[in-house]
């Protein structure tokens, strides 16, 4: 059977780092014939890494639209805001078309990708990757299956670590709500699609409150400059040094470590963060470990797309990842609280912060019978299920093998898109995944204006699915 046939526009970190090594792993389910990318050096590696000749690497997602079909499908994951436009166009020339999250930084132009694919019966898939973690899917089946009894409340947290803030929403592409999105949408699309998923109902009811508290100019230490490498006198203390993150890479290794449940590969992130010169001696022996001691995936590729030290250093010196903390022009919240009741009388909040010791989701869910407790890492997860009568007590190790990105997310996504457009057709299933997608987006933007307008909003879950 041949592969799918597959354009990328947008060859970025999830383009070509997350999505398209599934091609190269799967060479008989999927095949990139041509790429789309404004950044030549970008668009030339992505080439060279998946064999597309010069006359299929485009500079714009229009030069590639001004061709005749190429491929079946499309995988689109340029920046959010430069979502719709190329999305629709593939889906008018017949692709199908997997789209990067969030869909759009505007309800309306959600509502067009999904008129558009109704339309035209093409199959439009989200890039929502945590439906596709073993971690969420054991968490549905648990709920759904009773052992929990009726769900009364949930808590679960999106707890974004102080240095991907930093990172993404301080320095990064995700600052600016005016440039790309509101923080709750950027962050967490993923999680207002998968409660309603896990529990089989939708919320009628939500507020919200949070703000930017505390990366701001007012917050500034004194006598900081504009960069971390400009002499700052407070480089060897402050924890958004970008130093201590992209050169030294601490924080990074730390927050794997401590979701981390293979106890070999703990043992070995334990001894690398507290002797770093014995396990890179080490790895000259063992080349595996070379892994942690020549890391070169995200965030340094963000920065630049050889994060050699020296490319790296000229980065921080040059590039916006460089700034200081206290003297960007992001204005996202750093803390956001989204209050909900859903259709069963359960209540929920969602928690989203960026300053969180180690990156991780947490999900407690209480139920009549008895509590399910889990966590999601960059290291893995785990899930715990405690019966109220029996005491009785489930573990479950979540794990994704190790180097699987967003909890082995990423490639269950692509195996399943590849396996549904080489299906081929418009089933109501692909339709319906479609609008729960909507419905997610829906939430993020009325949780938006329920924090900034302060108040209480009622949801009706079927008006907005029959638009």
């Amino acid at each position: 059977m041949k592969p799918v046939r597959a354009i990328l526009i947008g060859a970025g970190q999830r383009g070509a780092e997350a999505y398209a090594p599934y091609a190269l792993k799967h060479p008989n389910e999927l095949k990139f014939i041509a790429v789309a990318e404004p950044d030549e050096e970008r668009r030339r590696k992505f080439a060279n890494v998946h064999a597309i000749p010069e006359k299929y690497c485009f500079t714009t997602w229009e030069e590639i639209m001004e061709q005749p079909q190429l491929a079946e499908a499309a995988i689109i994951t340029t920046q959010d805001w430069l979502h719709t436009r190329p999305a629709i166009a593939a889906m008018e020339r017949g692709y199908h078309v997997l789209l990067e999250k969030p869909m759009a930084t505007s309800l309306e132009e959600c509502q067009q990708l999904i008129e558009v694919s109704e339309r035209n019966q093409r199959q439009l898939h989200i890039c929502h990757v945590l439906r596709y973690t073993q971690h969420a899917r054991k968490m549905r089946e648990i709920v759904q299956s009773g052992v929990l009894g009726e769900i009364i409340d949930v808590d679960h947290r999106e707890n974004v670590s102080f240095w991907h803030m930093a990172h993404s929403y301080v320095r990064g592409n995700w600052r600016n709500r005016h440039q790309s999105s509101p923080m709750i949408l950027a962050k967490c699309c993923h999680d207002l699609d998968i409660l309603p998923w896990i529990l089989g109902q939708k919320p009628i009811l939500l507020s919200s409150c949070g703000e930017l508290t505390h990366f701001r100019s007012d917050k500034a230490p004194i006598n900081t400059p504009e960069r971390c490498v400009d002499g700052c006198p407070i480089e060897r203390e402050c924890p958004y040094s970008a130093i201590h993150i992209y050169i030294e890479m601490q924080p990074f290794w730390h927050s794997y470590r401590e979701t981390c449940t293979n106890f070999f590969n703990k043992a070995i992130l334990d001894a690398w963060l507290k002797n770093p010169a014995l396990i890179r001696n080490f790895s000259r022996i063992f080349p595996f470990l070379r892994q942690i001691t020549d890391y070169k995936g995200w965030p340094l590729t963000v920065l630049t797309q050889d994060p050699s030290p020296d490319k790296i250093r000229e980065a921080l010196r040059n590039g916006p990842y460089g700034r200081c903390v206290y003297h960007c022009d992001n204005n996202v919240v750093d803390h956001q609280v989204v209050s909900m009741q859903f259709q069963k009388g359960t209540t929920v909040t969602l928690t989203m912060h960026g300053h969180s010791h180690v990156e991780h989701r947490s999900t407690r869910i209480e139920g009549t019978r008895g509590r399910l407790m889990g966590v999601l890492g960059n290291g893995g997860g785990w899930i715990t299920v405690e019966e109220h009568r029996s005491r009785k007590k489930l573990c479950v190790d979540t794990s994704p093998p190790t180097g699987e990105g967003h909890g082995g997310g990423d490639s269950q996504l692509m195996a399943e898109f590849v396996a549904q457009v080489r299906a081929g057709g418009y089933s109501d299933a692909i339709k319906e995944a479609a609008r729960e997608a909507l419905f997610s987006h829906y939430l993020a933007f009325t949780a938006e204006q329920a924090r900034i307008e302060k108040k209480v909003i009622t949801i009706n879950p079927e008006e907005i699915y029959s638009q």
